[in-house]
């Protein structure tokens, strides 16, 4: 006989997601998982099979375990070894179909998809959108973000109001007055019961956190929190914090404390898309299925406005990289440190951009040293107004454009590993449009390891470009290799060399 679970009465908590998924920007590769089984019950079996696929991507990992090595059947063996002792969570039941839950909550309290089990599972719009790469993750969560409740199916909270609402008009205030957050006090904020913008400054005016311990201390007093000083100081906040990042609302600047601020550049529109309460009814705050409709309704009014927060131009972007570079004082020694340590994660100044966003953003920076004063940077992302990455613009464009007058040179950029995802993120059509340009034309292909796969990819590109009489210089390149060879000033002589090599191996062959 299955046990009865008893609902605890709701109680005021700290603002929380789920600190699974740190990087918000890997929402969108459980999403284009996800959107293959729409309209399936989330069953047992289907849920076994969705949670061993995202295994399988590598979206969802387990130490020392190989899926590519493995059968299907193996494969979901691992997947209920791994996940056995879960404990049930958001009327999901223990093992993989927890594990399940772990991934969706944020997406589910975020009007992204209705997830309920033994229930079909649904894909909003807006998610869809994204998947597809017709707007980008910024656009997405902006958008969500606006019409999020805290109280609502998804959290047993009293806590009832926008979060993401508040704090922004708590830093359109503090602007008024030059002033900005602490991230002391922007944990303090975590914590408010109705989201009360004068009681919260009035609160933080009034005491002082110099450090966590400080802070934590006064949240036992203040708030009686039981939790761990790291739960409540680190993992809830930089969850929260690394969300709130990606919709654009925010800057962070980092000098020796971190400080958050309202995203100057786009103020007006901010304000814009908070113009507006969206409301729920306590009927819907208690109801998956109502709260997720209500949420479709919203999101389809509210994209008119958010989906018009466009990429900067490719100048303006390279004036902001100059701007980061005399801000945090960057030159050569220093970014050739940052991108050898960029797999141990260990800058600060830099700790809120996204992976694998924050790659394109070290090599945009190196780009600039080296060819910045002759040459335009542009990376293909968005920026805030300190010109720090938000999220990566929609698809169908390259990552970094390079060029001047005489030359046009892309690089591609990829964190992936896994063979079929590198392959499947090749963009074949920009190497069309390098091929249209009358200047100099190169594309790098910059990964953490090529796969022989895509080295044969961009080799039969090569040839069949041969075959065309059109002309781009190309080659792949592990990370390290291709910083290297920019630092040397040698990376265009390395891709002619590359593509000539090519060229004159298949003549040979074909005795031309």
């Amino acid at each position: 006989m299955s046990r009865k679970i008893v609902k605890q009465k709701p109680r005021y908590k700290q603002m929380s997601l789920e600190t699974a998924v740190r990087n918000p920007e890997r929402y969108k590769e459980i999403l284009s998982i996800l959107i293959e089984y729409e309209n399936a019950v989330l069953n047992d079996d289907n849920l076994l099979e969705i949670v061993t696929h995202l295994y399988r991507e590598g979206i969802v990992s387990a130490l020392r375990q190989d899926f590519n090595q493995m059968t299907i059947a193996q494969q979901k063996k691992t997947v209920k070894k791994v996940n056995l002792t879960r404990k049930a969570d958001g009327g999901f039941p223990m093992g993989y179909a927890s594990r399940f839950w772990t991934y969706v909550r944020t997406l589910s309290e975020f009007g992204f998809l209705y997830a309920t089990y033994n229930d079909k599972l649904i894909i909003s719009d807006i998610a869809k959108l994204l998947v597809k790469e017709e707007i980008d993750d910024q656009i997405a969560f902006a958008t969500q973000a606006a019409i999020y409740n805290r109280k609502s199916p998804f959290r047993n909270v009293s806590n009832d109001y926008n979060y993401f609402k508040f704090i922004t008009n708590v830093l359109i205030r503090l602007n008024e007055s030059n002033k900005t957050l602490s991230y002391e006090q922007f944990v303090v904020s975590l914590f408010s019961k109705e989201g009360n913008v004068d009681d919260f400054i009035n609160e933080i005016n009034s005491n002082s956190f110099s450090n966590d311990d400080s802070v934590y201390d006064y949240l036992v007093e203040k708030y009686q929190v039981n939790n761990k000083i790291g739960t409540v100081t680190k993992d809830y906040p930089d969850a929260v914090l690394r969300l709130l990042k990606i919709t654009g609302f925010i800057s962070i600047k980092y000098a020796g404390k971190i400080r958050i601020m309202i995203n100057h550049d786009k103020l007006q529109f901010i304000e814009q898309i908070f113009s507006n309460d969206y409301v729920f009814s306590e009927e819907q705050k208690s109801d998956r299925r109502l709260f997720f409709n209500q949420f479709i309704l919203y999101s389809k009014q509210l994209i008119k406005t958010t989906a018009s927060w466009t990429v900067e131009s490719q100048e303006d972007v390279h004036i902001k990289l100059k701007k980061v570079v005399d801000e945090y004082k960057i030159d050569i020694e220093k970014i050739g440190q940052l991108l050898a340590n960029f797999v141990a994660n260990k800058d600060r100044e830099f700790k809120y951009v996204p992976d694998p966003l924050k790659l394109e953003f070290y090599l945009s920076l190196l780009l600039y040293l080296v060819y910045g004063k002759d040459h335009i940077i542009a990376p293909n992302y968005k920026v805030d107004s300190l010109g720090m990455p938000i999220s990566h613009a929609p698809g169908n464009h390259g990552d970094i454009y390079v060029y001047s007058d005489v030359i046009n040179w892309l690089i591609e950029v990829t964190m992936i590993r896994n063979k079929q995802q590198q392959l499947n993120n090749e963009t074949t059509s920009v190497i069309r449009h390098l091929e249209e340009d009358t200047r100099d034309s190169y594309l790098s292909f910059v990964a953490p390891f090529v796969h022989p796969d895509t080295q044969a990819f961009y080799d039969n590109e090569i040839i069949r470009m041969l075959l065309t009489d059109k002309l781009v210089y190309l080659e792949t390149y592990s990370i390290s290799d291709f910083v290297d060879k920019v630092m040397m000033n040698q990376v265009h002589d390395s891709m002619k060399n590359y593509t000539n090599n090519i060229f004159t191996n298949v003549r040979k062959k074909l005795n031309i």
